[in-house]
């Protein structure tokens, strides 16, 4: 062989070796310290920075939000635009303020959130039409061991804790004590995808429905527990229009207040239901003519067939004033299998038009 063939040979495997090899771009990190100033001016540096950032906050440090960001006023933290990562070590993140603005948003399409290990609390969202007391995501936002507590909406806005327009993760974390004041979802409210696992949404309150979770889009919840939250219309799960998967799940404790309520528990209206290993337990629906303590399976004409699939599950002990008190089905379609439907008052499934294959009394 020719020199020339050993040194081209030589070449194209140095070149083909360098671009297996060529790392991909490193992430700039930084550490913030403990202030709101700090973090403002850190997340604006991740976002004008080319490439992913990783933030990392002082350990159980409170970054307490005096006043709105300057650049958005609806918000205490620059709006998300670029993909974040941000390592919370137990820090608390926090609106202590006379002026109403929610924490954190996430903006599309560039823009990519995930939290990790910290708490989002106190922010209320004023700006009406867009909701999320705590958080507005219309991008992609992760969560993992976060805490969203004590977030509000005023006016119209929807989801107390987090709206969500955008693809939503949330994974062994706690929607708690967040309030949607004049609309639907106290803790989360969306329209998007949705995957939550391992999460507690407790104690959540919203005037209209949905005191746990509104959910319109793609909604998947599993080894979950959607417990003791209130709203006018459906304490627990108001899902509309939506394809809904639960899986391992515990819907327990949620309550309705309104007259002629239907369904404490679980609403399922013009959608798609599935469920598996899930107990529908003690929902209650305190309102005069309310119906469907545990779940109510309602079709109003949507374009997609109201059903309702359960299996391995069970709904006992839900109350509503009228009867039934465990299932409620309305020109929708309910089947189910292995899953006891009893001790629910005044009735377990009857009246239902059409009736619940399975459920007698």
């Amino acid at each position: 062989m020719s020199n020339f063939g050993v040194l081209a040979g030589t070449t194209a495997a140095m070149t083909c070796a360098a671009l297996v090899a060529a790392p991909s771009p490193a992430q700039a990190q930084e550490f913030v310290p403990c202030n709101a100033t700090a973090l403002r001016n850190a997340i604006t540096r991740a976002n004008t920075t080319p490439g992913p950032a990783v933030l990392y906050l002082s350990p159980r440090c409170a970054y307490t939000l005096t006043t709105p960001d300057a650049g958005d006023p609806d918000n205490g933290l620059p709006v998300v635009t670029s993909e974040i990562n941000v390592r919370g070590s137990g820090s608390t993140i926090r609106r202590v303020s006379s002026v109403d603005f929610r924490i954190l948003k996430v903006e599309g399409p560039g823009g990519r959130l995930t939290l990790n290990n910290l708490t989002i609390r106190d922010g209320r969202d004023a700006s009406g039409g867009e909701g999320g007391g705590g958080i507005a995501n219309f991008g992609q936002l992760t969560l993992n061991d976060v805490q969203v507590t004590r977030n509000s909406t005023t006016q119209s806005g929807a989801g107390g804790g987090i709206v969500s327009a955008g693809t939503l993760t949330i994974r062994n974390s706690t929607l708690s004590f967040n309030v949607s004041t004049a609309n639907n979802g106290g803790g989360l409210y969306s329209s998007g995808s949705a995957t939550l696992s391992d999460t507690t949404v407790n104690g959540n309150t919203a005037r209209d429905s949905g005191g746990g979770i509104d959910g319109r889009g793609t909604l998947a919840i599993t080894s979950s527990a959607v417990t003791d939250n209130a709203a006018g219309d459906v304490g627990g799960l108001h899902l509309f229009g939506a394809t809904t998967t639960i899986a391992d799940t515990r819907i327990q404790g949620n309550t309705s207040a309104r007259a002629n309520s239907r369904g404490a528990g679980i609403q399922n209206v013009d959608g798609t239901l599935t469920m598996n290993r899930v107990t529908v337990f003690a929902n209650r629906n305190l309102g005069s003519g309310s119906q469907g303590g545990g779940i109510a399976n309602i079709s109003i004409g949507g374009v997609v067939p109201t059903t309702a699939t359960i299996r391995n599950s069970s709904v006992t002990h839900n109350y509503a004033r009228s009867a039934p008190g465990g299932i409620l089905n309305e020109a929708g379609t309910v089947t189910l299998v292995a899953t006891p439907v009893e001790n629910n008052i005044p009735t377990d499934c009857t009246p239902s038009v059409p009736s619940v294959p399975g459920c007698a009394s």
